[in-house]
């Protein structure tokens, strides 16, 4: 019994299917590739001619005459100065320009629609310029300068004269593409706008300040940042040297050092006011302090003065303010000499008879400084926060000044190339020339060769594409004994070849009268009977034969009567003719009688199988001794029910309760034309009792999934399945056909 395995199924597409499809397919390809050439030989013939004319144009660089581009910019090189564009990128700017639509429309206006269209009633120019820039086709290589411009129409004066009118327009459209128009007048007015704008900004600039007394704000915001600084220094230094002398003053009185002084001390009495002093007086300790400290402030403000010379002018407020306040000093000192002439030629820090009287009076100076010092920092923190002020504007305008000197150097510069725009002239182009101007029209045939290839081509490809798609996907039948036993993976028995009679299948030899058409045995001709040596089935019905004989020897299968049952999947598969041959066969072995059984039989029809006998009862014909009418030598025909006998099927319960009788006939085998597999039918049921089963699968029209269903239950239910597979066809070499 053939093992059953769900293994994947195979894949359609192999070699060998696609050869099959090929030539099963054959007459229907051969058919579209002949429908092919002959439309492309009518396409050839007929397709109207076309002409060209074609012209070289050679781009050395481009030059971007724009007032907005970088001076002298050229694209395309790939050098200092350049605007980085490839060559290749300046060469598809071209391209570009010419394939353009304003370029075609300005060619269909200067040359009229009617002259691009002459065979065209009421042509227009959105018309012509549509067929100009259809027609128009462009060539480059890559890194090539070159580019190829050729035009193709069905007359030839048109196609040279729109060609040359499109390269001589071509150069008009490159200068107004890479330039802008009235360049010169919108440069000279923005130059002059732009410099009007400077010149108020410096203006302002200059006026905020001469307000605010600065050259340069970055610096003055530095110098005053650094003077706070030094200046913090000085007041802490003298704060520390002012109360280091106030202890040693009070040190000195606290110890009793001699006093040689006329005055008595005022130097921490502020309540009293100091009387004038007769003209020679001598100076009390409060005048000797206060000259003393006039000094080193006068002292101070010049060092204070001699470095703020170095960075502000004579106009700066800050110098203007410590000027003041020395010629200040140097009055207040005048008019103390003046009061006490021994002060001009007393010298700092007295004699060691007044060691008292000269300490207050350095502590009177230690003090003024400490407050000069501190009118200082006030001065310059209200000199900051003015800079603070002011500093926002300046920075702006500073900042409006640079901007602006920026844009008035770059419109400047593109002045001149504004002008230099003015005055070009297309036909003057140092960058681009004609290498071959438009040449005569020739005539064109590559593209109705193509055409005519490709229809020839799409013929035998159509007639291909519908072979391979009907057969390996469309298609899911089985058409040779390969794809059953790559498929099922089981051997096939036989395959018998298709055969046919005035264009139509075969009917079964012993089903002419009213079962097999609507034909009456005396209108229908009668067909050969399957024993008789003309049959088409007598070879394939032997050579089963021997092989069942060889089976049955194999397998040690002796007893009698030998099962065997025929069954299909269809009405028209050819069962019955199988089954009626090989029980012919069987019977002419010698060996003993053969028994046909029809299980197909309706209820109480007489089946005629030959020269009209009818065929007895499966009942009748298994009795012992039964005398029932032979059909042929050794040959017997029964079928399963009896007239008037309601019953019509051959269930398994009066198939079991008819085995004795079968065992005790003296048949030697005993075939069963079974119904086809369905769902309904007993065949199922009846195959596990049968010694052999011969499933006749129909090519090419026997769905394999209902094979592969059918054959799964056969095996399912122990059966001992032999696959025939009928109605075969040959469309190829027997190589292909893999031997069948």
């Amino acid at each position: 019994m053939p093992e059953h395995r769900n293994d994947p199924e195979p894949s359609k597409i192999t070699i060998s299917n696609i050869l099959f499809a090929l030539f099963k397919w054959k007459r229907t390809i051969l058919a579209f590739t002949l429908a092919g050439i002959v439309i492309a030989a009518a396409v050839y013939f007929f397709l109207p001619a076309t002409y060209e004319s074609d012209a070289r144009l050679l781009v050395r660089y481009v030059l971007e005459r724009s007032g907005f581009d970088p001076v002298d910019a050229i694209s395309g090189q790939s050098g200092k100065g350049g605007t980085g564009i490839t060559n290749d990128g300046v060469i598809a700017a071209e391209v570009s320009i010419l394939t353009s639509w304003d370029l075609s429309v300005q060619v269909a206006e200067a040359l009229g629609p009617n002259r691009v269209l002459p065979d065209t009633k009421g042509a227009t120019v959105v018309g012509a310029a549509a067929a100009i820039n259809a027609g128009l086709s462009t060539t480059t290589a890559k890194g090539s300068n070159i580019i190829g411009v050729a035009y193709q129409n069905r007359k030839p004066e048109v196609a040279t004269a729109v060609l040359n009118e499109l390269v001589n327009r071509y150069f008009t459209k490159h200068l107004e593409v890479h330039r802008s128009a009235g360049a010169f007048d919108f440069v000279s007015q923005q130059s002059d706008q732009i410099r009007a704008r400077l010149n108020q900004t410096e203006d302002a600039l200059r006026v905020l300040k001469a307000k605010a007394g600065v050259m340069s704000l970055q610096d003055s915001t530095v110098s005053i940042s650094t003077q706070s600084s030094h200046l913090e220094d000085q007041l802490r230094t003298a704060e520390s040297d002012l109360a280091e002398q106030v202890a040693k003053v009070k040190q000195i009185e606290q110890g009793g050092a001699p006093v040689t002084l006329n005055e008595p001390d005022k130097t921490n009495d502020n309540t009293k006011e100091s009387t004038p002093a007769p003209a020679n007086q001598m100076a009390s300790n409060k005048e000797i302090g206060d000259y003393q400290a006039l000094v080193t402030n006068l002292t101070h403000l010049r060092e204070t003065q001699l470095e703020m010379s170095a960075k502000y002018t004579s106009e700066n407020v800050l110098v203007k303010m410590n000027q003041a306040h020395i010629d200040d000093l140097e009055n207040q000192k005048r008019n103390l000499e003046k009061k006490f002439p021994e002060l001009a030629s007393m010298r700092a820090g007295g004699s060691g008879q007044m060691d008292l009287r000269a300490e207050r009076a350095r502590l009177a100076g230690m003090k003024s400084k400490v407050d000069d010092l501190r009118r200082q920092r006030t001065e310059l923190q209200d000199r900051m926060k003015q800079l603070a002020d002011v500093g926002p504007q300046i920075a702006n305008l500073e900042r409006n000044k640079e901007l602006e000197e920026n844009n008035y150097k770059y419109y400047s510069g593109t002045l001149q190339k504004a002008r230099v725009d003015e005055a070009l002239d297309p036909s003057k182009m140092p960058n681009i020339s004609a290498i071959q101007r438009p040449s005569p029209p020739g005539l064109v045939t590559t593209t109705r060769n193509k055409v005519a290839l490709g229809i020839a081509g799409g013929g035998l490809a159509l007639g291909l594409a519908l072979a391979l798609l009907s057969e390996l996907v469309f298609s899911h039948t089985y058409k040779r004994r390969s794809e059953i036993e790559l498929q099922l993976r089981s051997p096939v028995m036989l395959t018998i070849s298709y055969q046919g009679r005035n264009g139509r299948r075969l009917r079964l030899p012993w089903k002419n009268g009213r079962r097999a058409g609507k034909e009456t045995p005396a209108k229908t001709k009668p067909n050969l009977a399957p024993w008789e040596v003309e049959h088409f089935i007598r070879p394939y019905s032997e050579a089963i034969r021997d092989r069942l004989g060889l089976y049955f020897e194999l397998h040690g299968v002796t007893h009698k009567p030998k099962l065997v049952g025929v069954t299909g999947f269809g009405e028209g598969s050819g069962t019955s003719t199988l089954a009626a041959g090989v029980a012919a066969a069987l019977s002419e072995t010698g060996d003993g009688k053969v028994l046909l059984v029809d299980v197909n039989a309706a209820n109480g029809e007489v089946h005629p199988f030959f020269a009209g006998r009818p065929a007895a009862a499966l009942t009748t014909a298994i009795e012992p001794q039964a005398a029932i009418t032979s059909a042929a030598d050794n040959l017997y025909l029964a079928t399963i029910s009896r007239s008037g006998n309601k019953s019509t099927h051959l269930g398994l319960k009066k198939f079991f309760a008819l085995i004795p009788n079968l065992k005790a006939s003296d048949f030697d085998y005993i075939i069963f034309d079974m119904p086809p597999i369905s769902q309904t039918s007993p065949t199922i049921g009846l195959a596990a009792l049968m010694d052999k089963v011969l499933v006749v699968v129909e090519a090419e029209k026997t769905h394999r999934d209902v094979v592969k269903r059918g054959y799964r239950e056969l095996v399912g239910a122990r059966a001992d399945v032999a696959v025939v597979l009928n109605k075969t066809r040959s469309y190829g070499p027997n190589w292909l056909e893999g031997g069948s």
